[in-house]
């Protein structure tokens, strides 16, 4: 006997240990689960263990119906496995996301909007010979060190005219203005100080912060463009010019900016004058001088030109930096870089730990019969290796390979422009990054917690639906025999009790109510043509209400022929008004299609209680009652 009362006592504590709260048939619910989900939901803690215990009912009833949802395979049929996968993309996102940090992300562009830095460059192109460019750039680097002037070597170093011309000024850039590493190089720089040799797309750079100032945000403009014809020549271009001079003439002699925007606009659309709110880095560096030289509103602009003509520029709103982070724009902020290069940076910097966590390993091949056997496939030509072919495999995930012909397929529709070892090989690590982020997200439930949790929840909210709907929804709304029966059987549940027939009359406007109230008052007996001579504008229906179910908030007087004063419906900002049309002072039976709706109702509650009971015998519940007392 002590025997068996130890092994009680070590199972016993075993139990708690393991947190089992219940057990339904040979499955098994957590306390952690348990409380998670109560505390998620919302009920009434005034009374807190009454609270958990009626909670408890139901959990233990939502997990019987969906595990009989999946016992029922409905987990199989196709609506809800497409609802599935879509959920899944949506939140594989979201949460990859979050582990890159988009919360860091949103809050490092905020903070960059508040300044905008004047930044420079030297900028000297790979050309035909990129090591003879980054021997130029090491130059410029070294003679920057020395002290000479970031301009006068920008001058001597730069390959492309325009930075020439622009004396080395790129222009005031601000967060999302340039590509994200770029524009993390120059923010990390003090004002006078220049960066480190940059490798950028088309060459090297270096970057200087020449200096900062607050950030000036948005302007929103009008505009007049005088558009150049196509292969303008300098006689076009001179009429142009004087058209535009000409119409200046008009605006500061008092004739209203838009009367001549209509007029001269090289578009008659508005959408050419209102252009879209222009911030920084937008536009041509000196478009965007212009838009922000204007201080105050409604000032204009002397015709100035670009590559498309002469602009005759108004200032029409500013819209400053928020200095304060709110909703509206962290949703802004957070979509920008969902869709910038900020994210794609963001998730590349993840890339070693995806490698380990998805177990991707790579395989032993040639690299550069690779790039050969790449190049002639790029040339729809035939090479011939002994060991490459289409179906080399590169590398590996547990449940999936990645070979040539996946590879090859990476590269179609994409310009080669080179084909060196080093070209091929910055494109393969962007094919190696693809790989590995499309198999995490792929399988995603596998790694991450939070996945498992919000798609377990998501697939099982699914299923209680279909399952209900099997079980219990249809079957009450399909059978009406069954439905009529059990009206009869409970006739005397359904009554009419004492209340009021009433038109009840929605309208747009208090003064619409108003009036069709007058109209009614002279003849109720047409309220259905009074109403339809408003058309959209109002409608009106006839019921009858119990006491306690009236649709306005007022007070009713019960007499025929009393009207309600028009009041505002919070839904959706129409007027209601009521006109009693009999008075109801006794109790009556409802037919049953008076009592339809209240009789499903009543039917699909005991069509559940039926089902919960044959479940319940089905998978045996079994609370463990020790553990229950530690629930709180």
């Amino acid at each position: 006997m002590k025997y068996i009362l130890l092994l009680v006592l070590i199972f016993g504590n075993l139990f708690v240990y393991s947190q089992t709260l219940f057990t339904y048939g040979k499955y098994g619910v957590d306390k952690n689960e348990f409380v998670k989900a109560f505390e998620k939901s919302p009920v009434n803690t005034k009374n807190k263990q009454k609270a958990l215990e009626d909670y408890l009912q139901l959990f233990i009833n939502y997990k019987l119906k969906v595990q009989a949802a999946y016992d029922e395979q409905l987990n199989e049929q196709n609506n809800i496995a497409i609802e599935n996968k879509n959920y899944r993309n949506q939140i594989a996102d979201a949460v990859i996301n979050e582990e890159a940090d988009i919360k860091g992300l949103t809050k490092e562009a905020f903070e960059r909007t508040q300044k905008d830095i004047l930044a420079a460059q030297v900028f000297v192109s790979f050309g035909k010979d990129s090591a003879n460019a980054y021997k130029q750039i090491q130059q410029a680097y070294h003679q920057l060190q020395l002290g000479i002037s970031f301009n006068a070597v920008s001058q001597v170093f730069s390959s492309d005219e325009d930075v020439k011309n622009s004396n080395s000024i790129i222009g005031y850039i601000t967060a999302f203005t340039l590509p994200y590493d770029i524009e993390n190089m120059i923010y990390q720089l003090k004002p006078g100080s220049f960066s480190a040799i940059y490798k950028g797309k088309y060459g090297y750079h270096i970057f200087k912060n020449i200096n900062e100032r607050s950030g000036i945000g948005k302007r929103r403009v009008t505009q007049i463009l005088f558009a150049y014809p196509p292969n303008a020549t300098e006689t076009d271009k001179k009429k142009t010019k004087q058209l535009a001079d000409s119409v200046y003439k008009k605006i500061i002699s008092g004739t209203l900016f838009e009367e001549l925007a209509i007029q001269f606009n090289a578009s008659k659309s508005n959408d050419n004058r209102l252009l879209p709110d222009i911030g920084i880095g937008e536009y041509n560096k000196d478009f965007e001088d212009k838009v922000f030289g204007l201080e105050h509103l409604g000032e204009v602009t002397p015709p100035f030109e670009t590559a498309y003509g002469y602009h005759i520029l108004k200032l029409i709103s500013i819209i400053p930096v928020e200095k304060k982070m709110n909703d509206a724009l962290a949703a802004s902020l957070k979509q920008k870089i969902e869709t910038s290069d900020r994210m794609n940076v963001a998730k590349k910097q993840l890339l070693r730990k995806w490698l380990v966590t998805t177990e991707c390993k790579e395989a032993d091949f040639n690299e550069t019969e690779l790039w050969q056997y790449t190049q002639a496939s790029v040339n729809e030509q035939k090479f011939n290796s002994s060991t490459i072919n289409d179906s080399t495999i590169l590398f590996s995930f547990p449940k999936k390979k990645i070979t040539v012909t996946d590879w090859l397929n990476a590269l179609r529709g994409k310009l080669i422009e080179k084909n060196t070892t080093d070209y091929y090989a910055n494109l393969f690590n962007d094919f190696l990054f693809s790989s590995v982020s499309n198999y995490y997200k792929d399988h995603l439930e596998e790694y991450s917690k939070q996945m498992r949790e919000q798609l377990k929840e998501f697939t099982d909210a699914n299923l209680l639906f279909a399952v209900m709907d099997k079980h219990v929804w249809s079957k009450a709304n399909d059978d009406s025999i069954l439905l009529k029966d059990f009206y009869q059987t409970h006739i005397n549940q359904y009554q009419w009790q004492q209340g009021f027939s009433a038109i009840v009359i929605n309208s747009k406007t208090k003064e619409t109510a108003l009036e069709i109230i007058k109209n009614l008052q002279k003849n109720i007996k047409y309220w259905r043509n009074i109403i339809s001579n408003y058309g959209s504008s109002a409608f009106a229906d006839s019921g009858r209400f119990e006491d306690n179910q009236s649709p306005v908030r007022q007070k009713i007087e019960k007499r025929i022929g009393f009207i309600s004063t028009p009041e505002k419906n919070t839904t959706d900002n129409n007027y209601v008004s009521l006109m009693v049309t009999q008075i109801h002072d006794s109790k009556e039976q409802k037919t049953f299609a008076e009592a339809k709706n209240a009789v499903i109702n009543d039917y699909q509650q005991q069509l559940e209680e039926k089902w919960i009971v044959e479940l319940k015998k089905k998978y045996p519940v079994i609370i463990n009652q020790a553990v229950w007392k530690t629930v709180k």
